[in-house]
């Protein structure tokens, strides 16, 4: 069985995605796809996600934390200091249950599953995993998919999902917690110029880790400029055929503005950078999400 027919039993999204990609999958990427079906095949999940409930996946160590639905204005207003263009306009969203994990994905964390890390730095199991794309962040989602079997379906979080949680349910706050941000976040003051082990400044009131600073984060949204002039009120999204995809939480070379909640920035679904990764979001139970669209064209 050759490399892309693994990946398509991985699950037919991935599978058919790759499938109309060829350019896209390069040796190196196949090699790293192989080593995760090999590592993960006879892995089963042992746990049963419980809504409404915080739980931990036994496989990968991750922490999952229950966050409860509801609406908020999101975006920064026009007169908001540090307020980018493409944080507005102000609007109001409604998102439903979900759960988030309690931090960014750590080396460790992927390691339990790929096996190979890619990380530019290498500094332990406890260090937020980086130099990761888009597309490793949906490969690893469906190993999880696979694994669970409809129990628990893994993603992304969507930009409104991660906005909500970052501003601990929709608050009006500017960081991912109340405290001054040096003890919220490892950032261009204090991180020395590299990542730091994950969860070690202090979370936000909903029990999550580094949403502001550490690493950058992606999100499952296709960027767009004025892509809120965009957003129906119900759990918003934006997924369409373009290959550039919306960041969040700013990172370890930051200055403290690029951290806040409702900072927007982007990059190609393929990047990998040293300050670039993810963590991961669940819903209960339902269906995989419909065939994405081919990622062609530029955000504006």
């Amino acid at each position: 069985m050759n490399g892309v027919s693994r990946l398509w039993m991985m699950g037919g999204l991935l599978g058919a995605w790759i499938v109309g990609h060829p350019l896209l999958v390069t040796g190196n990427m196949i090699d790293e796809w192989e080593r995760f079906d090999t590592a993960s095949h006879d892995k089963r999940a042992d746990e049963e996600p419980v809504p409404g409930k915080h739980w931990t996946d036994s496989l990968t160590g991750i922490r999952f934390v229950w966050i409860t639905g509801g609406c908020f204005t999101m975006g920064s207003p026009p007169w908001k200091e540090h307020r980018e263009n493409d944080e507005g306009p102000v609007h109001q969203v409604c998102v439903s249950d979900f759960w988030l994990a309690d931090r960014e994905t750590t080396q460790g964390q992927w390691q339990s599953i790929m096996r190979i890390n890619p990380s530019h730095f290498q500094k332990g199991e406890t260090f937020p995993l980086e130099h990761v794309s888009w597309i490793d962040a949906e490969v690893i989602s469906a190993n999880l998919n696979e694994r669970f079997q409809g129990r628990a379906r893994f993603r992304l979080p969507t930009e409104a999902e991660w906005e909500y949680s970052c501003r601990e349910g929709g608050d009006s706050i500017d960081y991912a917690g109340r405290s001054d941000v040096t003890q919220l976040a490892w950032f261009a003051d204090n991180s020395k110029q590299a990542t730091q082990p994950a969860a070690t400044r202090q979370p936000n009131r909903l029990g999550l880790y580094d949403m502001s600073g550490n690493v950058r984060e992606w999100t499952l949204d296709t960027y767009h400029p004025v892509g809120y002039h965009k957003h129906r009120e119900e759990n918003p999204k934006i997924l369409d055929d373009e290959v550039f995809k919306t960041v969040r939480g700013g990172s370890w070379k930051d200055g403290a503005t690029k951290l806040r909640c409702t900072s927007r920035s982007f990059a190609r679904t393929t990047t990998k950078q040293s300050d670039l990764g993810f963590r991961l979001a669940a819903v209960a139970g339902g269906t995989p999400e419909n065939k994405r669209s081919p990622m062609t064209g530029f955000p504006f």
